[in-house]
């Protein structure tokens, strides 16, 4: 029987230094396949039923992301919600199956290894799941369900394995004579520091914290975050910590990567990416943590528009259909200023944020009466006229006759084709590394305004 159970963290394998590569993610993918049809729900041979097609959908949930985390750090995973951070963390631990790319752990592919090789892993790596009322079993008692995954690695023996819940009950701040109490008998932050007891149960090196203090009041966030970085100082423990809650990333992160729709967009030192922030999206995100003066509320910058479904994500840049940097395209010639006025054409209709006016009213509004010079202007005037109130049709030769009604999608498909498509932001997936202001940490920012 094994006796593994010493206080310290102890390093199986190769023996990764402090400040060296722990885990590297190198093309990771995840895609969800989704179906859709009237027999979706069925399992059907190639010969049954021909003329109905089943179609298949690929959520690209996670899509070609590359890190490394140092052991020792805590790498902060922040973006909105639906962004890939829980199902990054899950893939990474093989709590999902990878759809490609490579994990590598102390050297070792984790995508390419199963069965016991795996199971032997799982010491190694752990995860504090979000909600603390959920991950925990209500029929067991607090003891057993902190000695159940040293039971389940054979260490140590029935006593050892009280003793060692108990020294960890009292690590992570609570009471050791509470071994034998249910979880019903805590609250939510007692609860969370009862599943950071059970993760570390196993002396693991690296674990997955998936939003582990969203769920608690924010003087227990505190009093939490405060545990686990005394706990990472004292068994040398390497984080990963997935939170969609700026403060609580600059708190407790020595880097931060920033995600939005299954791609991580920047990635930089803490200090770095807070005070150089060099992401649209990043800026946005910076942007709209609440001000306390009331008086600068409207200061706040808020981002347009929805998130782009993973199904079908946007070409190029993941980011570009809500970015208010958009790159002007190439094949036209615009000055700076009519290039933002006719992006904010661009975005009001396809939003239909305006009430239609004449064609005369629209240019005044939007262009100060000057449209864009050349065929940038041709493609402007003539989105105009499909959503003006004075738009009118003349067919063979007849006279023209006022059109009731405005083609907003018209408009958009003309204005989208000939300008957001034709954008470098479109046409070509960006990574750049630029020069760090406040550090030595390398700043990756996947913007081709780094170009």
């Amino acid at each position: 029987m094994s006796q593994r159970g010493g206080l310290g963290s102890e390093m199986t394998g190769e023996d990764v230094p402090f400040g060296e590569t722990l885990v590297e993610v190198d093309g990771l993918k995840k895609y969800f396949t989704q179906s859709s049809g009237l027999l979706s729900g069925l399992s059907l041979e190639p010969d049954q039923f021909p003329p109905i097609s089943v179609g298949r959908q690929q959520v690209k949930a996670v899509d070609d992301v590359s890190f490394d985390i140092r052991r020792g750090e805590t790498l902060g995973l922040v973006g909105e919600s639906g962004c890939g951070k829980s199902t990054l963390g899950r893939t990474i631990l093989r709590l999902l199956e990878p759809t490609d790319g490579s994990i590598r752990f102390k050297g070792e592919d984790l995508a390419d290894v199963s069965g016991e090789t795996l199971r032997q892993k799982r010491s190694e790596i752990q995860m504090i799941f979000q909600d603390p009322q959920s991950s925990l079993d209500p029929r067991m008692k607090i003891g057993q369900i902190i000695e159940e995954p040293m039971r389940a690695h054979d260490m140590l023996d029935d006593e050892g394995r009280e003793d060692r819940a108990k020294m960890l009950l009292e690590k992570v701040g609570l009471d050791p004579h509470h071994y034998n109490r249910h979880p019903h008998a805590f609250s939510g932050g007692q609860r969370q520091r009862v599943n950071l007891a059970r993760a570390l149960s196993v002396n693991p090196d690296f674990i997955v914290c998936d939003e582990p203090v969203s769920a608690l009041d924010v003087s227990i966030q505190a009093q939490v975050l405060n545990t686990m970085e005394e706990l990472q100082e004292e068994f040398g423990l390497t984080y990963l910590f997935i939170a969609h809650d700026l403060s609580v990333i600059r708190h407790i992160s020595d880097r931060v990567a920033v995600m939005y729709l299954g791609n991580v967009v920047e990635l930089a030192g803490k200090e770095e990416l807070f005070e150089n922030p060099q992401h649209p999206y990043t800026k946005a995100l910076l942007e709209s943590i609440p001000v306390p003066d009331p008086r600068q509320r409207d200061v706040r910058g808020v981002l347009e528009g929805e998130v782009p479904s993973p199904l079908n994500p946007p070409s190029g840049c993941r980011f570009r259909t809500r970015c208010p940097r958009l790159i002007a395209p190439d094949t036209y010639e615009w000055t700076d200023e009519e290039w933002d006025r006719t992006r904010a054409f661009m975005r009001a209709v396809k939003r239909q944020t305006f009430e239609p006016m004449t064609a005369s009213e629209t240019r005044a509004e939007f262009f100060g009466g000057d449209l864009p010079d050349g065929a940038a202007g041709d493609v402007v005037s003539e989105a105009i006229d499909l959503i003006a109130t004075d738009r009118t049709n003349g067919d063979d030769g007849d006279e023209a006759k006022l059109v009731e009604g405005v083609d907003w999608d018209g408009a958009t498909e003309l204005l989208l084709e000939s300008f957001a498509e034709e954008s470098i932001c479109a046409r070509e997936q960006p990574a750049y590394e630029i020069e760090s202001q406040y550090g030595d940490e390398p700043h990756h920012a996947a913007c081709h305004l780094h170009r």
